[in-house]
């Protein structure tokens, strides 16, 4: 566990701790926070210094791993390469598109020696490209994607996580994409506004199942969402990233606390007549949703039930199987319309969010 003391990691190496009989290694630079999290944890979760900046410290990690969980972004390709290179398999559970394009270039690596890496682990991506995939396979003639993300004001973010979501805030829009809002009804929230947002699934998604998918974020407070994406319209946050203000923004967005701790991940697919099929996943403490995942998916990995190759989560994993998996672990899954014995959506069925 490399990072296993954030937000996420720490729920991977106690979900791993507890499910596994495997010695679980807490490593990261702050020894002390590792070494807290072993005391306080299930299971044998044993505590270490790494420095991602010293590949010294990283061989001596990988010596007798089993499996890795990549649980931060700093370095990602370096530690996929040596991983691969070792044949010791890896989760990657970055959400930024162009740390996963740098571990999709491993790919040469991880055939030459039978290795797996299985990227898109966490919420978006991850549950989105599950839902996009099992949308596009009960509709084959899609020609279109839309996912949305609904991440709860109050919920368990952690510094990373909050991060990024400001670097996207900053970042310049993607014009050359489907633009505009849209209005979308979100199981729990009703009818909501959602904003273009830069997820990395618009990118591994349009690729791997080839039609155009369009990335969307809400808030659950709608107050929060309009002034955020009201900023953004009017260049504040670029400003902001160009005058070195995005530390700043990063402290402050955790005083936002208006609202709670659900999320909802929600996709539909649409084909050239009309016809529409979605689904979504509802929860609450988005961390713990990946973490509880990523942990699935390592022991997938100790089990080499996935085959040599970098993957996304959704080329690797049945849909129906695995949203059923995640509903152990407090997850809702709804599809609109309900599946059928035939896992596709009726002939005459017509469009519409239902």
């Amino acid at each position: 566990m490399i990072g296993g003391y954030g937000a996420v990691g720490r729920v991977v190496a106690t979900t791993l701790a507890r499910d596994s009989a495997n010695e679980v290694v807490v490593a990261g630079r702050d020894l002390a926070r590792a070494e807290a999290l072993a005391r306080s944890g299930p299971g044998r979760l044993t505590p270490r210094r790494l420095d991602l900046d010293d590949l010294r410290d990283l061989d001596g990690l990988l010596a007798d791993a089993a499996v890795v969980v990549m649980c931060v972004e700093h370095r990602n390709e370096t530690v996929a390469r040596a991983c691969l290179d070792r044949g010791v398999p890896i989760v990657d559970i970055s959400a930024s598109a162009d740390v996963l394009a740098g571990i999709e270039r491993l790919e040469p690596t991880a055939k030459r020696t039978g290795t797996a890496a299985v990227l898109s682990v966490g919420l978006a991506p991850e549950l989105t490209n599950v839902l996009a995939r099992r949308c596009a396979g009960r509709l084959p003639s899609a020609t279109s994607v839309d996912v949305t993300v609904l991440l709860g004001t109050a919920g368990d973010h952690g510094p990373d996580s909050v991060r990024w979501t400001v670097a996207g805030l900053t970042a310049p829009f993607d014009r050359t994409r489907r633009p505009g809002r849209a209005r979308v009804d979100l199981p729990g929230f009703g009818l909501r506004t959602v904003h273009p947002f830069p997820f990395s699934d618009q990118y591994t998604l349009s690729h791997t199942l080839g039609v155009p998918v369009t990335t969307r974020l809400c808030l659950d407070s709608a107050a929060v969402t309009a002034t955020l994406f009201w900023l953004r319209g009017i260049g504040a946050f670029h400003l902001a990233d160009r005058l070195g203000g995005v530390r700043p923004l990063t402290g402050a967005s955790n005083l936002l606390r208006l609202g709670g701790d659900r999320f909802v991940v929600h996709v539909s697919a649409t084909d050239g007549g009309g016809r529409q099929v979605w689904a979504a996943a509802t929860g609450r403490q988005e961390c713990h949703a990946t973490g509880v995942v990523a942990a699935e998916v390592a022991l997938g990995l100790m089990g080499r039930r996935y085959p040599p190759g970098v993957r996304h989560i959704d080329q690797v994993v049945d849909a129906g199987e695995f949203l059923s998996t995640i509903q152990r672990h407090g997850l809702t899954v709804h599809e609109h319309p309900p599946p059928s014995p035939t896992g596709r959506i009726p002939a005459t069925l017509e469009g519409g969010e239902g």
